[in-house]
């Protein structure tokens, strides 16, 4: 076969989709004619495809050098651009398009690549000049990208037109929602995400839409949405953990807590919030205090008979027990009847007689299973799959923490009054008790990171690729700590805290989901200066305010920190916990202690006070639903609280450089509004501001990045 016909029939092939025949083709017409500028760059197209892009820089980069011509460099800008290789790729279509002034796809691409890079009123000239040549879907769609950048109103007007021309085209339904949530219209916008969902459903829709359902405030009895929203929770999409308020409420929109017991055991968005974490709602919390007296009452006068979606309400109602560490008011009368039943349990399997799976599960919503002496035979036995799960929560895991926490290593002496009066603490009541992980987007590098949750911060790119060494420094129960271990794949983490008891449900955990990357160790976060080791990036979400100096426990982090290297802080905000510094003076008052009893006690008098009172506002905070939870907002041992002016001294003290902070989209929206000459929202100035105005902002503490000099 000579070259010609070679390259004919490969040609024949790649139309046909035959393109390992193609390649091979190609190729045989190159052995023979090496400077073949249209096999060279068909195999150049076919390798780019294939993500082959080195060879195809190559193949590209042969035929340039025998003919310079613009489609030439299109395609090596393409391969340059897919390897990273940013600037060359930018530099490929420029001359494109000074080659041929009209190359619609170039100026497409340039514009893109201009937007990302922050060029965006040049990418703005290319991007008009695209739709100009060449009027597409997909050139409106990005026309619109860069003008939003710009605040332009005429960007809406492009995703519109993007979607007329081609309503299946999903990505300008989100861009036209985000544009329409930053003018505040969040139900519009989340209206298109919706219609987004019903043309295919994608990562960054599901994203967007658990993003844009949970800025909702206004919510009735909405079917549709309440279906949306148990698919969301139930299938895990992103954040799903997000959607709980929205969740709650549609519960109570919907009828099943006003119409009655039967109503709510059938509510799937119910269920699955009582199995999934905390449930965060006081008028729930009756209900549910209410729904668990009813049970017991129904088990006492049916010998136990329970069944369908009553057992299921029962086992659910269980495992939220567990999860709250029992923290619903019980009566006298009623804690005497729970005991009863609970001794008979224990009476039949300790003789190897029949046990009703309704007793097990009304013990279990009053006492956590693996404290009863018959706990292990109960695992012997076989169970309706509810019970089971509440067997494996409520036996099985307490064990597998018990063996993980004898294994903890000690990595630091704990010296230090105060750190020994907190670990005290956490050894009695773990914090906090979760239940699910959720997926969390993953990152290739802390630069990655970065660049897209804080595309303006004045950030400096480290360079380091995804093996990077990892401190988290006070991880609790493992989940904060887990979550950044899938996040970074290829990272080391090290994760330290106080508590052994914590420490071992982390490792359980850590283990149960198959997670090898995460080493655990009991320390001191005073005392870690000693252990000689340094990281690319430490995390330290709500410890330093328990220290007894916090801006001396957080110098000592720093020491640890690389140099470029990114810390993420979690503080209390003095402003935002006015309502619990009123309730810490009320229990001192009162002189209620930190036991469960007193838990319970303090708790029910703080909710009957009025409605916007400060001691009935911080029933807004979620960790008021849970002992352990609750004992840690508003019984500890020690806390401290800062203000934004004190942390800006700390940072410019340290040179250190402030990248953003992590708030819910309705934060970020407002503050946008009223500073829009801080684009990066780094101005700890204008966000204290900003606070005072609203000054439950950061109820769920200042959460944000900083950078340590290169």
């Amino acid at each position: 076969m000579t070259p010609a016909e070679a390259f004919n029939a490969a040609m024949r092939h790649h139309q046909a989709g035959q393109l390992a025949e193609a390649e091979r083709l190609y190729a045989q017409v190159l052995a023979a004619e090496p400077g073949h500028l249209h096999a060279l760059m068909l195999s150049g197209a076919l390798a780019h495809m294939a993500g082959r892009n080195e060879e195809a820089v190559g193949l590209f980069g042969r035929a340039l050098a025998i003919n310079e011509q613009p489609d030439f460099h299109y395609n090596i800008g393409l391969a340059k651009w897919a390897l990273g290789q940013r600037a060359e790729a930018t530099a490929h279509w420029e001359r494109a398009l000074a080659l041929n002034p009209d190359f619609a796809q170039a100026h497409m691409n340039l514009g893109n690549a201009l937007r990302e890079d922050g060029r965006t009123a040049d990418a703005v000239m290319h991007l008009r000049r695209a739709l100009q040549l060449q009027p597409s879907p997909f050139a409106h769609n990005n026309l619109g990208l860069a003008l939003a950048v710009l605040g332009d109103s005429e960007a809406a007007g492009h995703f519109h037109r993007a979607i007329e021309m081609h309503p299946a085209f999903v990505e300008p339904h989100l861009n036209l929602a985000l544009e329409l949530a930053n003018q505040g219209d969040v139900a519009q916008a989340l209206s298109f995400v919706q219609r987004s969902l019903q043309i295919a459903e994608t990562p960054d829709n599901k994203a967007l839409f658990v993003r844009l359902a949970s800025a909702q405030e206004m919510i009735g009895n909405d079917a549709d949405l309440r279906a949306l929203v148990t698919r969301a929770v139930t299938e895990g999409w992103e954040r799903a953990s997000d959607l709980a308020p929205l969740a709650i409420t549609l519960v109570k929109h919907s009828g099943a807590i006003r119409d009655g017991f039967a109503a709510a055991a059938g509510e799937p968005l119910l269920l699955w919030l009582l199995t999934s974490g905390v449930v965060c709602d006081d008028e729930l919390e009756r209900f549910l205090t209410r729904a668990r007296k009813t049970l017991l009452g129904i088990t006492e006068n049916n010998s136990g008979t329970m069944d369908g979606i009553y057992l299921d309400f029962a086992c659910a109602l269980a495992r939220q027990c567990f999860i709250n560490e029992y923290v619903y008011a019980v009566g006298d009368d009623e804690l005497v009847h729970a005991r009863s039943l609970r001794d008979s349990v224990i009476a039949a399997a300790g003789i190897g007689t029949a046990v009703p799976p309704a007793h097990v599960a009304l013990v279990a919503s009053y006492f956590p299973l693996h404290t009863l002496t018959v706990a292990d035979a109960l695992l012997t036995r076989s169970w309706p799959a509810p019970v089971a799960a509440v067997i494996d929560q409520q036996i099985r895991e307490p064990h597998a923490e018990a063996d993980s926490r004898a294994a903890i290593p000690r990595l630091t002496p704990i010296e230090d009054d105060v750190s020994r009066l907190v670990q005290e603490q956490y050894e009695q009541n773990p914090y906090p008790r979760w239940i699910t992980l959720e997926p969390l987007r993953k990152y290739e590098s802390i630069d990655a990171l970065v660049q897209r949750e804080y595309p303006h911060a004045p950030f400096r790119p480290t360079a380091k690729g995804g093996g990077i060494d990892i401190l988290i420094a006070g991880c609790g129960t493992g989940r904060h700590s887990i979550g950044i271990a899938q996040q970074f794949e290829r990272s080391k983490v090290l994760a330290i805290d106080l508590s052994a008891a914590s420490l071992g449900y982390a490792k359980a955990r850590t283990g149960a989901l198959g997670v090898t990357n995460i080493d655990y160790a009991q320390a001191d976060i005073l005392q870690l200066g000693a252990t000689g080791r340094t990281f690319d990036m430490i995390q330290s979400a709500g410890v330093l305010h328990h220290l007894a100096d916090p801006w001396a426990g957080w110098r000592v982090l720093l020491s640890l920190l690389r140099p470029g290297g990114v810390m993420f802080v979690a503080l209390y905000s003095e402003t935002a916990r006015r309502d619990v510094v009123a309730a810490r003076a009320f229990i001192a008052e009162r002189g209620y202690g930190s036991g469960i009893a007193d838990i319970r006690a303090a708790r029910a008098e703080m909710m009957t006070h009025a409605d916007g009172t400060p001691l009935r506002n911080v029933a807004f905070f979620n960790d008021f639903f849970t002992t352990s939870e609750c004992r840690d907002l508003l019984f500890h041992v020690q806390e401290h609280r800062m203000t934004l002016p004190a942390i800006r001294d700390f940072l410019a003290a340290n040179d250190l450089t402030f990248l953003g902070f992590e708030v819910d989209f309705r934060a970020s929206q407002l503050y946008a509004a009223r500073f829009p000459a801080d684009p990066s929202m780094t101005d700890l100035d204008q966000w204290h501001a900003f606070e005072q105005d609203r000054p439950y902002t950061f109820a769920g503490m200042y959460r944000f990045w900083v950078q340590k000099p290169a």
